[in-house]
């Protein structure tokens, strides 16, 4: 690899966010860099959740196959007190009728990351350089040059992008002089990972204390090992007793102590933002753009969805053919940004609240919603928004039309022989009930595919019984309308899609 190298996209970090973009890129034929600082992938666990939109994502990225094979399937999850009480059941199993991944996986960071590194090199269009340190950034009106120290000295590349996936510390962030303005919670948090005997090691129940000064929970995410969760962490344990606490913690969970301890780590909890996610041609996503507490594990979820937003978008303007770049890149932000603040953020601070208020409290919140709502023997709920399966993008560019459903995700619906719709559908295009003369005109001048979905969960879902829709490729419905509607709606079609009046 030559200095002064031009890649269409250059990707700072290499962490889920920005291997999963660099994927979703190489998977639409642009060829991207990616530059990691670290000489080699982090090998601690670190987020241990991948929820059911993610994987979604992940199969349409055509990598679900090897997460199956490395991660464990969640179908239920039941939280547990020592003395057997159960207190929530997240039944993802509801969620059939809508996705194929009705289940979480857990699976280790470490582990993601290999699965997405090995994918990317697979595709023959990104160049992946560990221990490349980005040193400092020029920014011009058509591309980005972007200087680097490696192991054999600075280098410099040039793209025509530049994304920052680099993390809460982001150097782009700070290229761009963006602050993450918010606040910071005033409880450390503790990730310990164990290793416990084997007749401890129960699948499908995760062991749970309400007690503490904060929420504790473990999790499993592999052969007798689990992650421990302490959402506020005594002042009194630093960095010389905190494995004697995690023992401790462990068995109060589990009844015994763990067999060995494997990691752990305290950290500040955050809910913080850019005011922007883009400026020009820079983009920040992940930790980069937006930071908030890890209750609910939606954090890198957050990102890898972020990655999925933006990729298809930056993937047509890179590719030219009439794409509106303004339009296609600030929606990018203005959907990521509003989903992150409307929606993520505050169900990450309600949780946060919860399992950091007083043990009287939440026992009290607890007995209430199991009374109420019967959250014991399913939480409905609650398992559709850690499902992370209703992005919502109205407030977009992109988006002319406030009418449900335009701005959210199509459900992945079953048809009449058993099929779901998202394969047909592997990167968007018209689905249509009713007429489908004009429908298959407008595909057909779109170059996408036509599927027709006269199936009742999707008239239902329309509120309409015929009707013509765009889905775009991240599986969001841009536009609807009547069969009899088309012939004017056209253009606007096209600029649902993100193409440029004058390409129509």
């Amino acid at each position: 690899m030559n200095s002064h190298t031009t890649y269409p996209v250059a990707i700072i970090g290499a962490g889920p966010v920005g291997l999963s973009l660099a994927l979703g890129l190489a998977r639409c034929g642009v060829r991207v860099l990616v530059l990691e600082q670290k000489p080699e992938l982090d090998p601690h666990s670190r987020a241990t959740v991948i929820h059911c939109r993610t994987l979604e994502i992940l199969s349409q990225l055509k990598v679900l196959d090897r997460f199956l094979e490395h991660g464990e399937r969640v179908t239920h999850v039941h939280l547990q007190l020592p003395s057997g009480e159960r207190i929530v059941h997240f039944d993802f199993t509801e969620l059939i009728d809508e996705t194929e991944t009705a289940f979480a996986l857990a699976l280790s960071q470490d582990k993601t990351e290999r699965i997405l590194l090995d994918e990317v090199v697979k595709t023959g269009l990104v160049d992946v350089l560990m221990g490349h340190k980005a040193l400092h950034f020029e920014l011009s009106d058509s591309q980005t040059q972007i200087v680097a120290s490696g192991p054999v000295g600075e280098a410099t590349f040039i793209a025509d992008f530049l994304i920052g996936a680099d993390g809460a510390h982001s150097s782009v962030r700070e290229f761009l002089k963006l602050n993450l303005d918010g606040k910071t919670y005033p409880s450390r948090a503790l990730l310990a990972d164990v290793r416990v005997e084997a007749n401890l090691d129960k699948k499908g129940i995760w062991p749970t204390l309400l007690n503490h000064a904060g929420f504790i929970a473990a999790i499993r995410f592999g052969d007798r090992v689990w992650r421990i969760i302490e959402q506020s962490v005594d002042p009194m344990v630093n960095d010389d007793n905190t494995g004697d606490h995690v023992g401790s913690l462990t068995t109060e969970l589990f009844g015994a102590p763990p067999v060995e301890i494997l990691w752990w780590n305290t950290y500040r909890k955050h809910e913080r933002c850019a005011p922007t996610l883009r400026v020009g041609r820079v983009m920040l996503v992940g930790d980069a753009g937006h930071l908030n507490s890890p209750a609910g594990g939606q954090g890198m979820n957050a990102g890898i969805q972020d990655a999925h937003n933006l990729a298809w978008k930056l993937a047509m303007v890179a590719k030219g053919g009439g794409a509106d770049t303004e339009a296609l890149l600030s929606s990018y932000s203005e959907e990521r940004l509003s989903f992150v603040t409307r929606y993520i953020q505050p169900f990450t601070d309600i949780a946060e609240r919860f399992q950091t208020a007083p043990p009287f409290a939440r026992k009290a919140v607890v007995e209430v919603a199991d009374l109420v709502f019967g959250f014991s023997k399913s939480a409905s709920t609650m398992t559709r928004r850690l499902s992370m399966l209703n992005p919502e993008y109205r407030h977009s560019g992109l988006i002319e039309s406030p009418e449900h459903p335009v701005g959210f995700r199509i459900p992945d619906v079953l048809d009449g022989e058993n099929g779901r719709l998202f394969p047909r559908l592997p990167q968007g295009g018209i689905v249509w009930a009713g007429d489908g003369t004009e429908a298959t005109k407008l595909a057909e001048s779109l170059r996408v595919p036509c599927v027709q979905c006269d199936v009742a969960s999707l008239r239902k879902f329309f509120n309409k019984d015929e009707f013509v829709a765009l889905v775009r490729p991240d599986h969001i419905v841009g536009l609807s309308a009547a069969p009899s509607e088309l012939p004017a709606m056209r253009a606007s079609f096209h600029r649902a899609l993100g193409i440029a009046s004058d390409g129509v």
